[in-house]
Formats: C-alpha cells, sequence, structure tokens
C-alpha cells in the first residue's frame, strides 16, 4: 500500500491536496511520494500539539513547485509553493488562515531560503524535510541527484576537500561538506534535534568506511 494512503485518511480534504500536488509537482529522485510520506511523519512527530491535517498539508506541498538543484532559480522555489499554496488550499476546504499557516511554513522550510520559522508547524516542517536529508536515506538520495544531475562521485585526489574549496556541482561526496554535515545543529524542535543526532552519526559511519575501502583517512572536517 502506498505509504501515503493512511495519511490521507486523517482528514477529508487531504486526497483533494494530494490530487493538486500530483498534478504540479514534477518528482524526481530525491523528491518523490516516498519522500513526502517520511516528511509526513515526522512534521507530526516534530508538532504534537498541531492538527495532524495541517501537518500533512504542509509536508505534501512543501516542494509543489520543485525546481532541480542546479536550476537558476531553485533558491526561490520555496516562496512560488507558497505562493501556490495560498492560493489553492482555500479553493480545498481550508480556512484562510490554516491555508496561511501552512503557507508560511512552506516558504520558511527551505535550506537554500536561509530562513528560521517563527511557528510550531514551520519549524516542525523543516526539521522533518531536513531530517530525511541524513542518515542512510541522506546517502541513498544525495547520490542518486548526483547521478541524475552527472556529478563524479568524488573528487579523485581530495575527496573530503581538504586543499581545495568543496564543489558539489562537480561532486556528490563534497555535498556531505557544503550542507548535510552541517545540518545538526539547525534542528529546532526536540524531536528533529535528537533524531538528527543519531542520523548523523551514521553518515559519519557511511564516510569513515568509505574512507577504509579508500585505504585513506577519514574525513577531519564537517
Amino acid at each position: 500500500m502506498n505509504a501515503l494512503h493512511p495519511l490521507l485518511a486523517l482528514d477529508p480534504r487531504l486526497p483533494a491536496v494530494w490530487a493538486w500536488v500530483q498534478a504540479q509537482m514534477r518528482p524526481d529522485a530525491a523528491h518523490d511520494d516516498a519522500h513526502l510520506a517520511r516528511v509526513a511523519r515526522w512534521t507530526i512527530r516534530c508538532a504534537p500539539d498541531q492538527a495532524p491535517a495541517l501537518a500533512v498539508a504542509a509536508a505534501l506541498t512543501h516542494d509543489v513547485v520543485n525546481l532541480p538543484k542546479n536550476h537558476p532559480d531553485r533558491a526561490h522555489a520555496s516562496d512560488l509553493s507558497a505562493q501556490a499554496v495560498l492560493t489553492q488550499l482555500p479553493k480545498l476546504g481550508f480556512t484562510p488562515d490554516d491555508a496561511r499557516c501552512i503557507a508560511d511554513a512552506v516558504r520558511d522550510h527551505s535550506y537554500s531560503r536561509g530562513a528560521t520559522p517563527t511557528t510550531p508547524l514551520g519549524r516542525a516542517l523543516q526539521d522533518a524535510d531536513r531530517l530525511d536529508a541524513l542518515g542512510a536515506l541522506g546517502v541513498l538520495r544525495v547520490a542518486g541527484v548526483g547521478g541524475q544531475l552527472g556529478r563524479a562521485l568524488m573528487h579523485p585526489d581530495d575527496p573530503w576537500a581538504e586543499t581545495r574549496d568543496p564543489d558539489d556541482l562537480a561532486y556528490t561526496i563534497d555535498h556531505f561538506f557544503t550542507k548535510l554535515l552541517r545540518l545538526d545543529g539547525t534542528f529546532l524542535t526536540p524531536a528533529g534535534q535528537a533524531e538528527a543526532r543519531r542520523r548523523t552519526l551514521t553518515m559519519r559511519a557511511f564516510l569513515a568506511e568509505l574512507a577504509s575501502e579508500l585505504e585513506i583517512a577519514p574525513p577531519q572536517q564537517g
């Protein structure tokens, strides 16, 4: 069964939200149905006092405008998604206040935007989305995106970017040093913080194993 089905059953408005998202969103290796389901589950966990319907709606719509990582307007994708949410959700049964709350969370969740959400729903959505970039799932997702964009796995002589600036547009492993290993200290909810620490250890263990297979010292940065 699709992992989204139990989440959509939480509120009669959510299947219509999902139908709209499916019609708008361009999925890729790291942004698909399963990603949205995982983000929805963790948004609920990170905001236990919020209405589950709002948490799921925010998770479903957070990438409704999904631009490729190398798109020149990538940094504006969350703003465009928020505008779309604010327009569409009142048509699907959400009050203007709830639509605004969801749109604010969607706008501020993005790492590239650099915003710190001010609402419980916004903090939960940001944490949930960032968790999916960490751990074993994070390793799979960064590899999938790297392959999709034609990036090399790693620099042949300096895989840990110790004597050069990391360049994650050229090398997949560099994304660990430009972003992934920096995420741990950015989480805002207790549930997100605890899970981020656990998943970051998993990624460091992956890099240590990679270093062993390459027969070099593990990375010191990050």
